[in-house]
């Protein structure tokens, strides 16, 4: 029977085209890519500004030869003109070469200065962190802000000069804001740069910002005097005024949750504490937080309907709802996701549009984590689920049996499909973003999918009650409550369910980062999955799940090697030795400094992650002091931890830092032990013997009580000696031990715990260096601290000595054919011992 022919009045169906197809029509399409790629060049191959300029003027000349003859050629010449000129603008972004820079005043070590300057941005105020026993020292309250820098006070007085500054104030800067002329008496230092592997570039991150140097203020704000009132010049200034007026009414209107609330509504990344931050990044719903383009999305429609209930008409509304829109982005600090979601991206040439906005504000914003999830997010949600989710049309019979349906019926068919759409939407985004968020922060959160719709929902009524708090606050309380009291129970219901979801086993996963060349591999397929559609799309969504199964596979494979590796990391005062066994264990020695808990988020746990770490077979802690132990609850948090081992007294001590850690524990079902003088412990080839303290004694404070081990592999010794002095000290070099390889220094390098003897001509070496005999000393040890008597003490019984504030982390790696030592921040590599 032949085919039936389609009447005139039933056309056929045009089928829906590939979102390639829009993306290759594009023309600003190939012009972002072309950024992109000099962006990437300009970041990782380093190509500097010369360089990059001239290759752009070469590619113009040859565009303007070719234009008319070859198109695609000229094409071609256009494109690469147009990268080089986007490395050029990355390098002279964050490479400011101003003779009179204060980049070339400051130092390595803090100086004291005068600096005068104006207040680039309304700092940052942070209240007093809630107490923890955990800390040595409770951190005050703290200003944060970046000043430009005006003038710099001398030996020949006031000079002119110029770049930027973060100043750092122990005290609040309430009196300051935005485009005030100030004066400031501090310490100006150069950014430090990472000082163990897997650490966050602190000043790569500065000089994202163009700012090339520190000033820091102690112990109070009155150091910071204010010149010029100038936020009133200053558009930024009028926007970081507003942004206060709206946190004090949040506060009076809604005093319990008036810091989720100012993070929500105002982008006050201050208004919360750590803790409470980490909640929701544990969690994966952070973006409900982050202003982005939900937030905009939200308050657009709701001022849309509003302007629409008003009679005003459609032309001026949009004008109205976009000039907020800017405005709202630009109070909240201007983050990539805003701008990008106030430029609308539905066609694929505004979504390119957006990019090159935000790279030309700033070209180090694609490299930040929220640019990139930002991007990503609405690539795959704008070409991905919309076509993925949208409803089948329905047959002529399906139409019929739907007509039939009472208005109740398709109300609640409308409401459940709304809720399916919404949590596929979220699960998609979660699974798409999951690599990217690992790469960045290293957590998984598969509780987002549960969390994420509702808690859109709830920060979104949020978000409109909030805004009408802020414009009924004028008025009067009374004006503010009933829109108060929603936005409050609304902020009640989100922290409730935060912290249910927090609470959830396996609710999020810390983990290794995935390789960079898996990553690439993963998103390209994802582009592939997205653009393409048919028979082609399901191959690369099968070639993407089978990438996702190899990268699983290698994570899970085992860590072996031939040799034991034993990392002294470079914490300030305190310590943190990881030490990795050939069969893959991994013990630590230690996991404190004076510095909090944060350095184990900061450094310990970067750097076990970036080696691919994700247990801990065992903790040994050295003694009850905080600086030594203070890092493990969070290491609970981040690892699983086999076993703890102590000494004797360590549980004896009465301190709440000690409740906090035997409590974290407990809750956690961490096997405990105690080590005593004589004991042997083993893991695989690797050995610990003990060599003090015995099972009880001697006197004195907990550093005579230090745990010393003796580890051994392949004939090689490393002798860790936590903070061994005193009596404790002549009691464990009474006891003759074979000359070492390498020596943790006691007690931080402390004089006390080596002291030189002889005369300053003929230094003879201190106890514990004629006792160990090492041929290299490790003192972990905070910055600024003397070294010249551990250079006299050990030097004088043939040791070098590398302090990790000078060699950053140190690593020693042992194995049958000697022992290599490798210092991460001068690049030193030392050969110790030749053979076994």
């Amino acid at each position: 029977m032949p085919s039936p022919v389609p009447l005139p009045d039933e056309p056929l169906a045009k089928p829906p085209e590939p979102a390639w197809r829009e993306f290759a029509r594009a023309p600003l399409v190939p012009v972002a890519l072309a950024v992109g790629v000099g962006l990437f060049v300009g970041r990782y191959i380093g190509v500097p500004f010369g360089p990059a300029l001239g290759a752009a003027v070469v590619a113009l000349v040859g565009w303007g030869l070719t234009w008319s003859a070859a198109p695609q050629t000229a094409r071609g010449w256009q494109l690469v003109c147009i990268a080089a000129a986007a490395a050029a603008h990355h390098h002279l972004h964050r490479d400011p070469s101003h003779p009179d820079d204060i980049q070339h005043v400051a130092k390595d070590a803090p100086v004291p200065v005068r600096v005068r300057g104006r207040l680039a941005e309304e700092p940052d105020r942070f209240r007093p962190p809630h107490y923890d026993p955990l800390l040595t020292m409770q951190h005050p309250a703290t200003s944060t802000g970046v000043l430009e820098v005006a003038a710099v006070d001398g030996p020949e007085g006031w000079r002119p000069a110029s770049g930027k500054v973060r100043l750092s104030v122990e005290g609040r800067l309430d009196d300051v804001h935005c485009g005030d002329m100030i004066e400031v008496t501090g310490r100006l230092s150069r950014p430090d740069g990472p000082h163990n592997p897997g650490e966050r570039d602190y000043r790569s991150f500065l000089l994202d910002r163009q700012i090339t140097a520190e000033l820091r203020v102690k112990r109070s704000a009155d150091p910071v005097v204010r010149l010029e009132e100038g936020w009133r010049s200053s558009l930024f200034g009028w926007l970081a005024a507003v942004r206060g007026w709206g946190g004090r009414a949040l506060e009076r209107s809604l005093p319990d949750e008036s810091g989720l609330a100012t993070a929500l509504l105002l982008g006050d990344s201050t208004a919360l504490d750590r803790e409470e931050w980490d909640v929701y990044v544990r969690t994966g719903v952070i973006h409900v937080l982050a202003i982005s383009g939900q937030h905009l999305v939200v308050l657009g429609w709701f001022l849309w309907l509003v302007f629409r209930l008003c009679g005003v008409r459609r032309r001026h509304a949009a004008w109205a709802v976009a000039l907020f829109l800017v405005g709202y982005a630009l109070m909240t600090g201007g983050r990539p996701s805003a701008v990008r979601a106030a430029v609308p991206v539905i066609p694929a040439n505004a979504f390119a549009f957006a990019w090159l906005i935000v790279i030309g504000v700033n070209p180090t914003d694609p490299f930040t984590a929220g640019c990139q999830l930002s991007f990503l997010s609405v690539f795959v949600l704008l070409w991905g689920c919309v076509r993925w989710l949208k409803p089948r049309e329905l047959t002529p019979v399906e139409q019929l049996i739907d007509e039939t349906r009472g208005v109740p019926e398709k109300v609640a068919r409308a409401a459940l499909r709304w809720l399916w759409q919404l949590f596929a939407v979220s699960g998609i985004i979660t699974v798409v973003n999951a690599p990217l968020v690992l790469a960045w922060q290293n957590v998984a959160s598969p509780v987002a999918v549960l969390l994420g719709p509702v808690l859109i929902v709830l920060t979104s009524i949020a978000l409109v009650a909030g805004f009408l708090v802020l414009v009924a606050a004028p008025i009067g309380t009374v004006a503010a409550w009933p829109f108060a009291r929603v936005t409050e129970w609304s902020l009640s219901a989100c922290e409730w369910l935060v912290h249910l979801g927090d609470g959830v086993s396996f609710a999020h996963i810390y983990a290794p980062a995935p390789p960079m060349w898996w990553l690439v591999g993963f998103y390209l397929l994802v582009v592939c999955v997205v653009l393409l559609d048919g028979p082609r799309a399901r191959k690369c969504f099968f070639a993407c799940a089978v990438w996702v199964m190899f990268g699983l596979t290698l994570g899970l494979q085992p860590r072996t090697s031939d040799e034991a590796r034993i990392t002294f990391l470079a914490v300030g005062h305190g310590g943190c030795v990881v030490i990795e066994t050939p069969d893959g264990r991994v013990v630590l020695y230690d996991a404190g400094t004076t510095a909090g808990p944060e350095a184990v988020r900061r450094v310990v746990a970067p750097y076990l992650w970036s080696r691919g770490i994700s247990r801990i077979d065992e903790v040994f802690l050295s003694h009850a002091d905080l600086d030594h132990f203070n890092g493990l609850p969070e290491l609970l948090r981040r690892f699983v931890v086999g076993r703890v081992t102590t000494t004797p007294t360590f549980s004896e001590k009465e301190s709440h830092g000690v409740e906090t850690v035997l409590a974290a524990l407990d809750a956690r079902g961490v096997e405990r032990r105690v080590a005593v003088a004589g004991d042997r412990f083993t893991a695989g080839p690797v050995t610990f013997d003990v060599l003090h303290p015995p099972p009880v004694g001697p006197a004195g404070s907990e550093n005579a009580r230090s745990l010393v081990l003796l580890v051994r592999h392949d004939g090689h010794t490393v002798l860790l000696t936590g903070d061994l002095e005193g009596e404790g000290q002549a009691l464990a070099t009474a006891r003759p031990v074979a000359p070492v390889d390498v020596l943790l220094s006691p007690h931080h390098g402390s004089k006390n715990a080596n002291a030189p003897r002889g005369s300053p001509e003929r230094p003879e070496p201190g106890v514990v260096a004629a006792w160990a005999r090492p041929k290299l000393v490790v003192s972990s040890q905070r910055a600024g601290t003397p070294t010249e008597h551990l250079r006299a003490g050990y030097g004088a019984a043939g040791a070098a000595v590398w302090d990790t504030p000078t060699a950053g982390a140190v690593t020693v790696r042992c194995h049958s054919t000697g022992v290599i030592a490798e210092a991460f921040r001068t690049g030193e590599v030392r050969v110790i011992a030749r053979g076994r």
